[in-house]
């Protein structure tokens, strides 16, 4: 089995958080599951929402040059889920995102969850994606520890800082709790990163979801699904896929000037055998 993990930043952004997030996706893969680790061009996603769709067109190409390049399926390893639904239109392997397997996880774990971020600026997107996911009713709340992501991964080794990322997270998390969360949703990657590494696995008796393994397992599931029925994504409403004409026709038309190899490659090969 091979996955295609795709991290919402660039390894010059993140020199604690990549490195980490190598080691520990090693350890809780299954064996014989292979996992390339990619970041975006763009890498800013962890800022503001224009941000978030530049690197709409790298995750969507990076789908397609999976699907091409023989990969079983994508892991989306940003708590957005950017491009997520725009991708599963397009290829037939399975792309999961790290916000939707995490929300849905916790359902399993308990009535209530909670969603711990690191900057303010997700929370309107936060909302949004758990009105998508129809999880309006299970959200207790949406707490904000007012770390930007790479304020963060400086934490990872410095002692000083490190104990303020607990300290703050911990009060985020307690907050939670107190509005009727069963389940803390660490959001983010970077920060479920950082809380493995501190070895903070609980607030107050409260479970923390572990983003990563469930991402991962899910990811391996959902392949095993897909080889023993055929399929995975219904092509019958949301996510379905455009006629081969005219993928053909936008590979032509958009793939140079948006700078989206794949797609350009996907429309150059002749299906007409």
């Amino acid at each position: 089995m091979k996955i295609l993990y795709l991290s919402m930043s660039r390894e010059e952004y993140s020199p604690n958080y990549f490195p980490y997030l190598r080691s520990y996706i090693d350890q809780v893969k299954s064996p014989g599951t292979q996992v390339e680790l990619r970041g975006t061009r763009v890498g800013r996603i962890d800022s503001f929402r224009f941000f978030e769709v530049l690197d709409w067109v790298s995750i969507m190409d990076s789908a397609l040059e999976a699907q091409q390049d023989g990969f079983d399926a994508i892991a989306i390893g940003n708590i957005l889920d950017p491009a997520l639904r725009e991708a599963r239109s397009m290829v037939d392997i399975p792309v999961l995102g790290l916000g939707e397997t995490s929300m849905l996880t916790s359902c399993m774990m308990g009535s209530q969850f909670s969603l711990v971020g690191v900057n303010p600026y997700f929370g309107g997107r936060f909302e949004e994606n758990v009105a998508k996911y129809g999880l309006r009713e299970r959200l207790a709340s949406i707490e904000c520890m007012g770390l930007t992501p790479h304020e963060l991964d400086a934490c990872f080794s410095d002692p000083d800082g490190r104990q303020k990322a607990i300290d703050s997270f911990t009060a985020a998390a307690r907050a939670s709790l107190d509005k009727g969360a069963e389940v803390v949703i660490p959001a983010g990657g970077r920060l479920t990163a950082f809380l493995n590494a501190v070895n903070i696995r609980e607030v107050d008796g409260a479970p923390l979801l572990d983003g990563t393994v469930s991402l991962v397992a899910a990811v391996e599931a959902a392949v095993r699904v897909r080889r023993q029925s055929g399929s995975f994504v219904s092509r019958r409403r949301l996510y379905a896929r455009a006629p081969e004409a005219s993928i053909r026709q936008a590979g032509a038309e958009y793939a140079q000037g948006y700078h989206v190899p794949a797609l350009a490659r996907l429309a150059a090969v002749d299906t007409s055998n």
